[in-house]
């Protein structure tokens, strides 16, 4: 299942979402802020910046591409760093990404975690549900690239 296709309303509440961001305005909730996500392209070189939901983590943040390998995702596994912008603050990351074995447990725990809304709105982008295996999971984590940001 690669190549997912998003909605078109999506990029315009992106642009939404990414002006309020620059702007300072706090969105998502305290465990899950959003943030803009600055890294440089792989191809060009440019900085590329989109929002993102990120997750708490002991070493810093979590970061899931729950709509499946994209274009920040392969940009920020090449460069390995990314600027995260939250409330009007940029701070410089590193980026990690987790094998699927390191990745599943953590995947299967934040999309259970995920409000019902954000659920509903990915459920067609993932095989697994809460009953599903590690394994299971291990596989979804190859598609669904999992990073851990630390300062």
């Amino acid at each position: 299942m690669d190549g997912f296709q998003l909605p078109r309303w999506f990029r315009t509440a992106n642009r939404l979402a990414a002006r309020l961001l620059r702007w300072g305005v706090p969105m998502g909730g305290r465990r899950s802020p959003l943030a803009l996500l600055t890294v440089k392209g792989r191809k060009t070189g440019l900085d590329r910046t989109t929002p993102v939901a990120l997750e708490r983590h002991d070493d810093g943040w979590l970061l899931v591409a729950v709509y499946g390998v994209c274009d920040w995702s392969r940009n920020l596994e090449a460069a390995g760093t990314a600027t995260i912008t939250r409330r009007g603050r940029a701070e410089e990351m590193t980026a990690r990404r987790l094998v699927p074995a390191e990745a599943a447990p953590i995947l299967r725990d934040v999309m259970g975690r995920a409000p019902r809304m954000v659920r509903n709105m990915t459920a067609p982008y993932f095989s697994s549900g809460s009953t599903s295996s590690l394994e299971d999971w291990a596989a979804e984590a190859v598609r669904h690239p999992v990073f851990v940001l630390t300062s």
